[in-house]
């Protein structure tokens, strides 16, 4: 399975300059070891996993915690006193009946990690469940790498148990950031009378605008019961201005080049998670049924690699020119040289970017 890139660490935090904001939500003050309540969310009614949960378990286990935390049904008397910044109504409203994913919500103020909460208790947890928080202090990044995520940001991580090949497993991530993209798009587009704004892929698991790092995803799988079951992480920069630039500039930018009348709107981590959770379940359905190769010409259509040219160093100072022509079977990029040999490029794992530390080995005609 390819390696994963972790989110950037970033040491300075800044306030978000578009932050949606309610009335009712009163911040809560945790320190950098504890997480505030988790608030167990659902549709009308829990569903009979759901159900379960809240029986049998008042609190989850979360790594680098001070304690468990506590677990509570968004409809009992704490759940009306429990502030967690997010909107659990005004998400449902955006998410289809018919989509599965995110139909039992966890969200909280503040965790360590969304992620680390959904692999500590993958066990006992709902499939499809979705975690989010307000502010983030102990998030993962690949190799290991910790870094924090302050309020403006949509930080969410995703249980999924999915019947997949292994094969097909690495793809996961990027249908993952292909929705990211997709939801993206088609927001604005809502906004934009049909206009798009700048965000691709860059390859593997990272979102970007104009050369900017605005997101990125990170997955784990696990293989038990004939499944997997895969944890897909993200932080994507909705409000933020700095320190690269975020969703809502990119937007406002482009209503103001089109000299647009109407009105905007920003868009809000509620529709915004929604539209990521109902853009994976359809390309995970055609994954898991046809494959990536289905997938792939909508992938590239996304991404910003398509003839980039790459210099690899080998044999110490040796130049070797090749030109990205697409994925190969397996997900690592395929590069052709300069007399049309074709090669197969993934990261040699000691470079935090992935075009600097490539490896080649040629495909057999």
């Amino acid at each position: 399975m390819l390696a994963l890139l972790s989110v950037s660490p970033i040491k300075r935090i800044v306030p978000a300059l578009c932050m949606r904001t309610h009335s009712r939500f009163v911040r809560l003050m945790v320190s950098a070891n504890q997480a505030s309540p988790v608030l167990l969310c659902y549709r009308q009614k829990p569903s009979a996993s759901a159900s379960t949960l809240l029986q049998q378990h008042k609190t989850l286990k979360v790594s680098g915690t001070a304690g468990p935390v506590n677990l509570i049904d968004v409809h009992s008397g704490a759940g009306d006193q429990c502030s967690v910044q997010f909107d659990h109504t005004h998400y449902y409203s955006h998410l289809p009946q018919q989509v599965e994913l995110g139909s039992t919500l966890l969200a909280a103020s503040q965790l360590q990690s969304t992620q680390t909460l959904l692999q500590d208790n993958t066990a006992i947890l709902p499939d499809n469940t979705v975690c989010i928080a307000y502010k983030q202090v102990g998030g993962k990044g690949r190799g290991g790498n910790k870094w924090e995520s302050p309020a403006g940001c949509l930080m969410f991580s995703l249980l999924k148990r999915v019947s997949i090949t292994g094969a097909n497993i690495p793809f996961v991530q990027y249908i993952a950031t292909l929705a990211i993209v997709h939801a993206v798009q088609q927001l604005a587009k809502v906004r934009l009378q049909g206009h798009s704004i700048d965000i691709k892929i860059k390859w593997p698991n990272d979102v970007y605008s104009r050369n900017l790092k605005i997101g990125g995803i990170l997955c784990h799988s696990t293989y038990r019961s004939k499944e997997f079951q895969v944890v897909i992480g993200v932080g994507l920069n909705l409000d933020n201005s700095e320190p690269t630039t975020c969703v809502n500039d990119l937007l406002r930018q482009r209503h103001e080049e089109l000299q647009l009348q109407s009105g905007l709107q920003a868009i809000s981590r509620e529709e915004l998670l929604a539209s990521i959770l109902t853009n994976i379940q359809g390309l995970l359905s055609t994954l898991t049924a046809q494959g990536f190769d289905p997938l792939q010409e909508e992938y590239l259509q996304a991404w910003l690699h398509t003839d980039q040219k790459v210099t690899l160093l080998e044999d110490g100072n040796k130049e070797v020119a090749l030109t990205i022509k697409g994925l190969t079977e397996y997900g690592y990029l395929l590069a052709v040289d300069t007399q049309g040999t074709a090669f197969a490029l993934h990261p040699d794992g000691n470079s935090l970017d992935f075009f600097k530390g490539l490896v080649r080995h040629k495909l057999s005609s």
